[in-house]
């Protein structure tokens, strides 16, 4: 019934010993979301598996490497189903692919529709003839051609429903047709025909849409690779080709083929494809990058992490595209209903044709005729087709906006959410201890206390080592590690200098020292955690140090509010008074503190009493909880693969407002999905009480059928946009882009679009955060990176650059290395801290 050109990935090997693969096909056309349409492949000696990616519109066939992509395809063509490998295996080169692109694109030019395309010609000259008296017969006789040609692939369908012993819409089709030659409305015969075939391919194509926004993140991935051989030279393979260690080469202004780490070069990479991010980073050897991901000014080289298969940007398309598996409620009972919907209908029709008379007084033929628009009504794919396009493109805008959600049923248990429980460290916090306070006691000066402290800490790895190390460096004092340090778990680190025996680690026993308790109690009230440094066993002062709050958790916990989640709760190791400190800075409502990784399981158990429950972590030791949660939320998932394994929802980058937008776009998503029930529901109840009471004819019927199913379906497609709310709770700002029709496009040449001081960076001012260290970004003097010829941007706070590059040249010479990214690839950032 539906037609799809959808492409994805090459194909996935499974383990060498198996000798099985699993293959994957486009389906050009075809009711590929029947079932039974696969039977004939299932039955192909050496076929284990046939599955159905209704996302994508693509079929993926397990089978032994030995078997024949011709013998499948033809099997598939005997049982209506036009099919193309997505991965020629008989290596067809790029001159073959894009002719097959190009046949693909010719739609009008396909077998079904050229059969609609001369029906639909026939029905115009019809009813232009009808319209006289003199040609009415002839016009009649030509009603048959046009039925004749229009009915051939819906009768093919059915055909093939009946002898899987199903019924189908299309067989409701048929069988009203010919019904309606038997009492010889010839001319409305044919309406319904092309009426209904027209309909079918508005809605595929409405309803492709969503394949099509899917369609976008596989196109992320360049089809080939620059590949550096032994000898130096570079070659171009595919991408599925590349092997763990090989050398690539991405040149400017394009997109990397794989996941690897930088070998050679600095540039700025796009990775808002990726996890949503909206400004560039800067990368240099040594970074990981990903896939899909744009590159900037400059060639690097890369070295490949893994196969291709197992990219992130690969595993985020399988996720989405299998998004369908986890079915929710509403998609469920659309599937339900579509099971027992079909034989009612037609039982209503048969007890209409046999009891109409008796019931509405009125002929066998009325009764009959009747009984056919009941039956024309009911070809309706209005409620199974919307809910199942409404899933999909919420989850094909999360996945571009770097929020990967795994399926209509966390979609559903989202939009449910009344409760989120965080872990801090990671999550809430960067997970990088910063020097908050220094209270230096009994006479002492806070630079002798660093100098002291850094000195023995320089020796130890600890974060906290590092914090006081790096805070005393930063304060300009020379650190000048010491000599045979002696790390003790659980107490600190300890080192003679100059003859004293210096500790800087656990804060001991404070009684009868009004001094110390006094700075104990301001470094706790602010949220830190106490160092004590000591010489020979004597206090000389304390250092509170804290782990660096998120510069976006204030603005996503708000936002989490507004979108209607009532609470929050912090679950951490951390001691009662540090915990309360940062919680109430955070605005969150409850605190379990000194929690053991275990023990979060059983606090995420009491807060799911209160409702759907969330449990947001960083994935590395919070497994327990995020398995206890309704919904386990994942941080950062783009970074490890264990993370994105164990997510039923992934916020690819480190962004806590992704949380709120994902909340906000699933409540989005559910009062389309009930608006999509509800007016299915409500019109097939209208359509078939004014059929049953003969105020329709079969023309009107299917006329009125089709339209209220286009416009069901295409209220689902508004999930795809980005809409202002959205935009707003989530943070999101327009991100670059590169395409080659954007980079034939007019520029200057610096990639700063036709004026680069235009591109203003805005920030977003929030209160302090009390004494909380909170990151932030580093203000070079340009705004776009180019050189003092581009002007500048003035920022309250925080100025960050669109593309970080070298300034020294100007954008009038060009070599300011931006390349030729052009203008509506800027980038403005709305940066909440």
């Amino acid at each position: 019934m539906n037609e799809f050109a959808a492409s994805t990935g090459g194909t996935v090997t499974a383990p060498p010993e198996a000798g099985i693969e699993s293959r994957r096909y486009r389906v050009i056309s075809g009711c590929v979301e029947c079932a039974s349409d696969l039977t004939a492949l299932r039955r192909v000696p050496g076929v284990r598996d046939v599955r159905v990616l209704s996302a994508t519109g693509t079929l993926v066939v397990e089978a032994p490497a030995t078997l024949d992509d011709a013998v499948l395809i033809r099997t598939a063509n005997a049982s209506g189903l036009v099919l193309e490998p997505t991965h020629p295996r008989n290596g067809a080169g790029e001159e073959k692919k894009a002719e097959q692109t190009t046949k693909r694109t010719r739609w009008w030019l396909r077998p079904e529709m050229i059969m609609l395309e001369i029906a639909a010609a026939l029905l115009v000259v019809v009813e232009i003839m009808g319209c006289y008296t003199e040609t009415k017969s002839a016009a009649t006789w030509l009603s048959y051609a046009v039925v004749a040609v229009g009915i051939v692939f819906p009768a093919r369908t059915a055909f093939m429903m009946l002898k899987a012993k199903r019924v189908s819409i299309n067989v409701l089709l048929v069988v009203a047709v010919a019904g309606a030659l038997a009492l010889g409305k010839v001319m409305e015969a044919a309406c319904v025909v092309v009426i209904f075939s027209l309909g079918v391919v508005l809605e595929s194509y409405v309803a492709d849409r969503a394949r099509k926004s899917i369609q976008k993140l596989m196109d992320l991935s360049p089809a080939l690779a620059e590949r550096f051989a032994p000898d130096g030279t570079v070659e171009q393979v595919e991408v599925e080709q590349l092997e763990v260690d090989d050398i690539v080469l991405v040149r400017p202004s394009s997109r990397l083929p794989t996941d690897g780490t930088v070998v050679q070069g600095a540039s700025w990479i796009d990775a808002s494809a990726i996890t949503g991010e909206s400004m560039p980073v800067e990368v240099e050897p040594g970074a990981e990058v990903y896939g899909g991901t744009l590159n900037g000014h400059a060639a690097l080289r890369i070295k490949v992490a893994k196969p291709f298969e197992d990219t992130v940007l690969a595993r985020v398309i399988k996720e989405v595209e299998e998004a369908q598996q986890n079915r929710g409620q509403a998609q469920r009972f659309a599937d339900k209903f579509g099971t027992i919907y079909t034989p009612v209908m037609i039982a209503l029709a048969v007890l209409m044709a046999a009891f109409g008379p008796q019931v509405f007084d009125i002929s066998y033929t009325d009764a009959l005729y009747r009984a056919l628009v009941v039956l024309i009504v009911s070809c309706s794919c209005s409620l199974v087709l919307s809910v199942p396009v409404s899933v999909v493109s919420a989850v094909a805008r999360a996945a571009r906006d770097g929020v990967l959600i795994k399926g209509g049923a966390y979609l559903e248990q989202l939009a449910k959410l009344r409760s989120v429980a965080f872990d801090k460290t990671g999550t809430l916090t960067l997970g990088r201890p910063v020097l908050l306070q220094v209270h230096a006691l009994e006479g002492h000066g806070e630079t002798e206390l660093l100098t002291l402290s850094a000195s023995v800490e320089a020796g130890a790895t600890h974060p906290i080592a590092e914090a006081i190390v790096r805070a005393a460096r930063e304060r300009g004092v020379v650190v000048t590690p010491a000599d045979d340090v002696e790390v003790i778990p659980g107490v600190g680190a300890q080192s003679r200098i100059d003859g004293a025996m210096v500790v800087v680690g656990r804060v001991g026993d404070l009684a009868g020292n009004p001094a110390a308790q006094a700075a104990l109690d301001t470094v706790e009230d602010a949220g830190g955690t106490p160092v004590a440094v000591t010489v020979d066993g004597r206090l000389i002062g304390l250092l509170g140090v804290a782990d660096e709050l998120r510069p976006e958790a204030v603005t996503a916990l708000a936002s989490l509010r507004r979108v209607g989640v009532k609470h929050t709760t912090m679950l951490t190791g951390d001691r009662e008074r540090v915990a309360q400190a940062i919680a109430g800075r955070l605005g969150i409502e409850g605190v379990r503190a000194q929690l053991m990784p275990n023990e979060k399981s059983t606090a995420v158990t009491s807060i799911k009493q209160s409702g759907v429950t969330a449990m947001v972590g960083d994935g590395v030791n919070d497994a327990p909880a995020l398995a206890t949660a309704d919904v386990a939320v994942v941080m950062g998932a783009a970074g490890t693969d264990v993370a994105l394994e164990m997510a039923d929802v992934a916020l690819m980058a480190d962004d806590l407002n992704k949380l709120p937008y994902a909340v906000a776009l699933a409540r989005r998503a559910n009062r389309i999905i009930a608006q999509n029930i509800a007016l299915s529901l409500a019109v097939i109840l209208f359509l078939v009480i004014f059929a049953v009471a003969g105020k329709f004819t079969l023309t009107a019927g299917v006329l009125i059928n089709e339209a209220w199913a286009l416009v069901i379906i295409a209220n689902g497609l508004r999930l795809l946009r980005l809409t202002p709310g959205l935009r707003e709770v989530g943070a999101i700002t327009k991100a670059a882009r590169s395409t080659p029709a954007d980079q034939a496009s007019g520029d200057d040449g610096c990639g700063c679009g036709d004026s680069c001081g235009t591109a203003p960076v805005t920030v977003k001012e929030l209160p302090q955060v009390n004494a909380l260290p909170v990151a932030s970004a580093s203000a070079p003097s340009e705004g776009c990176g180019c050189g003092d010829n581009c002007g500048t941007t003035t920022v309250p706070k925080i100025s960050v650059p669109v593309q970080p590059t070298a300034a020294e040249d100007s954008c009038a010479a060009g070599g300011c290395g931006c390349s030729s990214v052009p203008a509506d690839e800027a980038v403005t950032s709305s940066h909440r801290i």
